[in-house]
């Protein structure tokens, strides 16, 4: 090879270079899955064999490898479709492989690009040498070539797989390659592109298994195509240097001052590092995107760099692992004298491990582990490069039917019955439960059965030692490999599978220095049952796919080690995480630092994410490090997260927070609300609360937040109140929605007379919940809201529901009180410290304390009931409300409602005030109707503003504090003051647009 393919590859494509090859991939997946369909059709394969003795030994196979596919209880139809999918995948993957071996000089003779002459030059040798036909000559070089590989990376061109029993016929073949071709040869340099193929194949999956997810629940199989989210580059190395770099660092003791040295690092030059570790040779120079800490833990104890493990448990096509590399190339260079040429080989025998569900993406990850280890060989000028056995396993395998399992556990445990059940437990558990992967839980199935690794000293037993004799599970697992290789049959693929198996028992049971992951996200539907109930089984934390791989690398990984992780936010505020959130910031380990990204992270993804580095073992550090980024745009996170560790802000936004993590407890189930004031955050220790007993609070309560009225079938049970006149059979009912604030929008009422009989004997889904305090006075508020103020005034004989909560305060005489607090900007803040979610239900409302200094503020029920008030005035013109009582453009003042209503029934007469007179034009008559509404905004704004002040005032908030409240808010929710401002009514012109906004009401007025 000429010159350094280092100078040439880049490490990840920028946005225009990925958005033109998923179209590429797009187009690949489509013309290849229609040719392995249309060839299997022709062996009328598209229906179940009748007679699958008389087949020959070719279709023989082809059936075995679609049977395989339906192990699940699938329908032939499903697994053929299933089969389809996998052999287009394979095709795809190797061509894309090949393509970038061809862009890096490690083929002699290109297979995937055609001449002019309709030859590839591999087939135009074979024709002029073996004296080939050209149609035959294509496919055999490229045969060639796959089997030539095959030798050194056999996971991704071994043919004799279930998924090479098809190939593409000479047409589609020579399309699919000039498809690749229109790919610049500089896409096929980057480290990260076989990552985008593996997850734009599946990319117009992920809208139809979301939804499956949703509705019924997903497969085993699905959880790999759901959850194909290749992770960004700059993230890979953010968590990465600040785990495997930092734990290499404390190790020499020279990490603080690395992070002092890189203070004078601008961005650019910490983004733009060298990737030759020729030019940046020390870890120093290449982990430039460490978080500073004050505090260090305890260093990693390691004599040589054989002894650093690292492993990704959901690998996908290895990208942790291919920037891993780079850092521990640098490690074997400090730590030890042998020969450059020699590391990478070292490297990737000792040091790197993976496991996924797909085998698509194990084949990616291995292959660009070889990619990796010949490039940096062939860079020093070695003679060639000897592909060691790669820790990647599949974890997909069906192995309960294999002739010679019994045989081969049998060996194994030798006299000891114990060892042996507890291998068939395992195999039982995988076999039961397709689609666990490194969810498999072996230490705690094996574990206890043998001795402590570090007792005995890691020597490998062989099968005709003493069986009685201790050893350790590492120990036995090494000796079941060797037995599998004894007795497997080459050429079965469950054998082929049982293989896969029992390496990956053997990943599962060593201890790693560094677990780096980004895991599947589903949780509940998203998770299998049969998963979901292996996983109450066997782990401590609720199902959820992120939380228990954070579970297994903390099993894997011994203390003081790291683990670097990019998940949902939703541990951080969850009620159902608590359990969770409690040991992650408390006496269970400790982490160096949480980057809240939020959304854009990702790829074809709507999840709102972290990335963050845990310390296992007991806590070693009393503060976190935070970084903010869920407000930035996706383009801009990675330069702000450096200008960040920079402590370089071009935005006055506070993205870097030290706290210290006593503080969450504070707060009730422990949210991690580390961007909220810590002046707001202390009042949250206040023990009286709005309502203790839905938050789970030892706490005195001051009302009682409620769930009501579910009746699963609005169309059916539900109608506007304008559809009514008996408002003693058909009850208004709070159903919450964007207008909520002061005065709810109550449009909907429910059939309640005789208690709902009548509703209750309609449907087995209707809940009641709450149902002996429907009718009474209250404070309603919306659920589900994208802002606060969602409190408002719920007159008496109403009904609330699952979405419109109410809230009914001990003392009567506090409901004004309330409203005016719950509404105001700190409790706002105080919400947003309990959850940053959309949903505010019973127990995040009930957790937020009542500030019982805030009672003695006389003037807050004055101030909300003229809120009230002004807020009726404003209806008076809304058809769609109670309180209307005329169309705003009609001339004179009119009083008395229009509809005979039991909530206007319990307000003071107000008067809607028209033009003068029926002189006025509808022009003129608009303007001043305009003028009128904004000057009730303003009067309402106004009144929110004095009540925030006093509020502030009672409690000892400053304006620094306040600053940051109106930040924290802006920042949560996309809505700043200045949202608040209302334009000067004078200002009011002969606009169309106010025109336009009086007509719509009075076209609304004659509809009704």
């Amino acid at each position: 090879m000429t010159g350094d393919s280092l100078s040439q590859r880049k490490a990840q494509l920028d946005k225009a270079e990925r958005e033109h090859l998923e179209d590429v991939v797009e187009d690949l997946r489509e013309r290849v899955e229609d040719n392995v369909r249309f060839q299997l059709t022709q062996k009328d394969l598209d229906d179940e064999p009748e007679d699958s003795e008389s087949l020959d030994e070719d279709m023989e196979q082809l059936v075995e490898a679609i049977e395989l596919e339906g192990v699940e209880g699938h329908s032939w139809d499903e697994a053929f479709e299933k089969y389809v999918t996998g052999v287009g995948y394979t095709i795809v993957n190797r061509l894309a492989a090949l393509r970038c071996m061809e862009v890096r000089d490690f083929i002699n003779e290109e297979v995937t690009v055609f001449k002019e002459n309709g030859l590839t030059p591999a087939a135009e040798t074979l024709v002029h040498e073996e004296f080939l036909l050209e149609d035959e000559a294509i496919l055999e070089a490229y045969h060639n070539t796959c089997d030539e590989l095959a030798e050194e990376i056999e996971i991704l061109f071994d043919r004799s797989s279930a998924y090479s029993l098809i190939d593409p016929d000479d047409d589609t073949f020579e399309e699919l390659c000039r498809m690749l071709n229109d790919v610049p040869d500089e896409v096929w340099r980057a480290d990260d592109v076989l990552g985008w193929v593996y997850e734009y194949y599946n990319t117009k999956l992920l809208d139809d298994l979301r939804q499956k997810g949703d509705r019924i629940g997903l497969d085993p199989e699905d959880v790999p195509p759901a959850n194909q989210f290749y992770t960004p580059h700059w993230v890979v190395r953010m968590l990465t240097d600040n785990s495997l770099g930092k734990l290499y660092l404390e190790h020499t003791g020279e990490l603080q001052d690395v992070v002092e040295a890189q203070e004078e690092f601008s961005p650019d030059e910490r983004k733009n590092r060298p990737l030759s570790p020729n030019e940046s040779p020390d870890i120093a120079d290449f982990c430039t995107y460490l978080v500073p800490s004050e505090e260090e833990g305890n260093p990693t104890d390691f004599e040589h760099p054989r002894e650093l493990r690292i492993i990704d448990p959901a690998c996908g096509s290895g990208h942790f692992l291919l920037y891993a590399f780079d850092v521990l190339e640098r490690i074997w260079r400090a730590e030890t004298d042998l020969p450059h040429e020699e590391i990478p080989r070292r490297i990737l025998k000792h040091n790197l491990y993976g496991v996924d569900l797909d085998m698509r993406a194990c084949q990616l990850a291995a292959f660009n582990l070889y990619l990796k280890g010949r490039t940096r060989t062939e860079v020093e000028e070695a003679d060639s490069f000897d592909m060691p056995e790669v820790g990647i396993v599949c974890a997909d395998s069906s192995v309960a039917d294999i002739d010679g399992v019994e045989a081969v556990f049998d060996e194994v445990a030798g006299d000891d019955q114990k060892v042996e059940d507890a291998l068939r437990r395992i195999l039982d558990a995988f076999e039961e439960v397709h689609g666990l992967g490194s969810l498999l839980d072996v230490r705690g199935t094996l574990g206890d059965l043998f001795e402590d690794d570090s007792d005995v000293g890691g020597v490998q037993i062989t099968l005709d030692d003493d069986p009685r004799q201790s050893h350790t599970l590492g120990q036995v697992l090494h000796s079941l490999r060797e037995a599998v290789d004894e007795h497997r049959d080459s050429d079965s693929f469950l054998a082929q599978d049982l293989r896969s198996f029992v390496r990956l028992l053997d990943i599962l049971a060593q201890d790693y220095d560094v677990a780096l992951m980004n895991p599947p996200y589903g949780s509940r539907n998203r998770m299998p049952r049969n998963v979901r109930r292996y996983v109450n089984e066997h782990y401590k934390y609720t199902s959820e796919f992120y939380i228990n791989f954070f579970e297994v690398c903390d099993n894997l990984v011994p203390d003081d080690g790291r683990i670097g992780m990019l998940v949902p936010r939703t541990f951080l505020f969850k009620s159902r995480f608590q359990d969770f959130r409690e040991d992650f910031v408390g006496d269970e380990g400790s982490f160096d630092f949480l980057s809240e990204y939020g959304l854009g992270v990702l790829d074809n993804a709507t999840v709102r994410t972290v990335g963050t580095v845990v310390r296992t073992g007991r806590r070693q550090q009393s503060k976190g490090t935070f970084i903010r980024l869920h407000d930035v745009d996706s383009e801009n996170k990675e330069n702000v997260f450096l200008n960040t560790i920079k402590e370089q802000s071009s935005d006055n936004i506070d993205r870097f927070f030290e706290i210290s993590l006593n503080d969450f407890k504070r707060v009730p189930r422990n949210p991690i609300c580390y961007s909220t004031p810590p002046s707001v955050r202390s009042l949250h220790e206040n023990n009286t609360k709005i309502d203790a007993k839905p938050a789970e609070i030892d706490a005195d309560s001051v009302s009682d937040a409620l769930a009501g009225l579910q009746t699963s079938d609005d169309d059916r049970f539900a109608r506007y109140f304008w559809e009514t006149r008996d408002f003693k059979k058909h009850r208004p009912i709070a159903k919450g929605g964007a207008a909520a604030w002061i005065l709810p929008k109550i449009t909907e009422t429910v059939e309640w007379d005789d208690d709902g009989r009548l509703l209750k004997r309609s449907s087995k889904s209707i809940r009641t919940r709450n149902e002996e305090r429907y009718g009474e006075e209250g404070l309603t508020w919306t659920r589900v809201k994208e802002t606060g103020r969602r409190f408002g005034y719920f007159p008496s004989s109403g009904l609330f529901s699952h979405t419109g909560f109410l809230l009914i305060p001990e003392d009567p005489d506090l409901i004004w009180k309330m409203m005016a607090v719950l509404n105001s900007d700190l409790y706002h803040c105080l919400f947003l410290s309990l959850t940053v979610e959309r949903d505010w239900l019973a127990g995040e409302v009930g957790s937020v304390p009542w500030l019982e200094e805030l009672s003695g503020i006389k003037e807050l029920d004055k101030l909300a009931k003229r809120q009230y008030e002004l807020s009726i005035q404003q209806n008076t013109t809304d058809p769609t409300s109670p309180y209307y009582i005329g169309p705003g453009l009609l001339p004179g003042d009119r009083a008395g409602f229009f509809y005979d209503h039991p909530h206007n029934k319990k307000s003071k007469e107000v008067q809607k005030e028209g033009p003068d007179s029926a002189e006025t034009s509808v022009l003129d008559a608009g303007i001043e109707n305009r003028k009128d509404s904004l000057r009730l905004q303003m009067e309402l704004e106004s009144i929110q503003n004095e009540i925030n002040n006093k509020i502030y005032d009672s409690v000892g908030i400053d304006n620094e504090v306040v600053e940051d409240i109106e930040q924290e808010i802006h920042l949560r929710t996309s809505k700043t003051p200045n949202d608040r401002q209302i334009p000067d009514p004078e200002a009011v012109s002969h606009s169309q647009e106010n025109i336009s906004t009086s007509q719509s009401r009075l076209v609304r007025t004659s509809a009704c």
